[in-house]
């Protein structure tokens, strides 16, 4: 038994967690019918409890922090995710012109979550983070949200709002390091728009070589290379991680969305001729369409793709090649349970407390709730308020 126990155990360290799902519920049908040596296989190691040792918690990854609850890419939306048990952060980094890595989505500050220290919304389109140094973007103020804007309708009716600067990467990090949660990760997207044909977006990339530099010098000082994932839409930049440091875990993300009208939109060219800028170099037209093929082709670690365009047979084939599938962006228990029973590794999510909720009533490994005793915190947890489903799933992606 002690030979078929360590066979066991070795198995399920390598099996993926969809996989470990699945065998749980077999394990417990056939405890069910047996009550015998299955039993204690599938409990010895579980130390009390109905988990195996090492099963992984569920990856709940905070979007942007959480962005339907604190201010997006903010200290407060950061410490919000370190106090509600997230298992991920995931956010955003920009290039400043002074070569300093900060938190935000957008190339150009936006008007939706930006005023001056006037109090006046800025004009979008305008102030770009790569022409502005660190002193000069921590004037403005990303902490309230215009309450007239569509942004508002989506994102901001269940959000606790403060006053609050545009923090950095390494503010970032200090805050993880000071809370003292040593489990938490921090999957962090490049922000690059890979396509000449977005105009001024294109010319207002930073530099890849110059971010990945400062990003890696960051990591190896607060010593986080195990806890970071880098991800990005653009597959060069992944690519380029990995040649200067294989440790880093890397994401690709992508969508295929042309109804959203958005040059970053669509950036796997399945139904053009040409191959797609996004992608690193290659041509998805050489791997069968296949977004996770070709991601394994280059030695991406994981996928991410847009819910409307995750399936069954993407999940399991992403697995047969040892990654993980992290969906975004999963707002609603009907997607939640979709998502859950393909066998997803990890949801990003706007709306922490429902999937929390939704995970909770299917028995998933969470992390608990907990105290945190550092500046950021606000009440209440989140208002109670549904926020607008846009059609098409703008809502997600905006």
């Amino acid at each position: 038994m002690a030979k078929i126990n360590k066979e066991f155990q070795k198995d399920w360290k390598n099996a993926s967690a969809g996989d470990k799902r699945h065998l749980r519920k077999i394990i417990i049908l056939l405890a069910a019918l047996t009550l015998v040596p299955v039993l204690f296989i599938a409990f010895s190691m579980a130390s009390g409890s109905m988990w195996l040792d090492d099963e992984p918690y569920y990856d709940m990854e905070f979007h942007r922090g959480g962005r339907d609850a604190r201010p997006e890419n903010t200290l407060y939306a950061f410490q919000y995710a370190l106090e509600n048990g997230a298992t991920t952060i995931e956010c955003d980094m920009q290039l400043t012109a002074d070569n300093q890595l900060v938190m935000g989505h957008n190339a150009a500050l936006n008007p939706d979550i930006t005023t001056d220290a006037d109090g006046k919304r800025v004009k979008a389109d305008t102030y770009y983070v790569h022409d502005m140094t660190l002193k000069e973007l921590q004037q403005y103020n990303v902490g309230q949200m215009d309450r007239s804007s569509e942004y508002y309708d989506m994102h901001g009716q269940s959000q606790v709002m403060a006053d609050t600067s545009i923090p950095t990467l390494r503010d970032l990090f200090q805050l993880v390091k000071d809370s003292g949660n040593e489990y938490i990760r921090l999957s962090i997207e490049a922000k690059y728009i890979s396509d000449p044909a977005a105009g001024i977006l294109y010319e207002k990339n930073p530099d890849k070589d110059i971010l990945l530099k400062e990003f890696l010098s960051l990591v190896k000082e607060f010593g986080f290379e195990d806890r970071v994932i880098l991800q990005s839409f653009d597959w060069d930049i992944l690519v380029k991680m990995k040649e200067m440091d294989p440790s880093i875990d890397t994401c690709a993300l992508y969508s295929e969305e042309p109804d959203w009208g958005e040059v970053d939109a669509t950036t796997l060219w399945i139904d053009r001729d040409e191959p797609s800028p996004w992608l690193g170099g290659i041509d998805i037209h050489d791997f069968d369409n296949d977004p996770v093929k070709a991601a394994h082709a280059l030695g991406i670690d994981s996928v991410s793709p847009y819910i409307g365009e995750t399936t069954q047979e993407l999940v399991e084939e992403a697995h047969e090649f040892s990654m993980d599938v992290i969906v975004w962006t999963v707002n609603y228990e009907e997607d939640m349970e979709k998502m859950y029973e393909m066998g997803v590794d990890g949801m990003i999510t706007d709306r922490p407390w429902a999937l929390r909720e939704y995970l909770e009533s299917k028995g998933a490994k969470i992390r608990p709730v907990s105290e945190v005793d550092l500046p950021y915190h606000l009440e209440p947890e989140h208002v109670d308020v549904t926020d607008k489903k846009a059609e098409g799933g703008m809502d997600a992606a905006y």
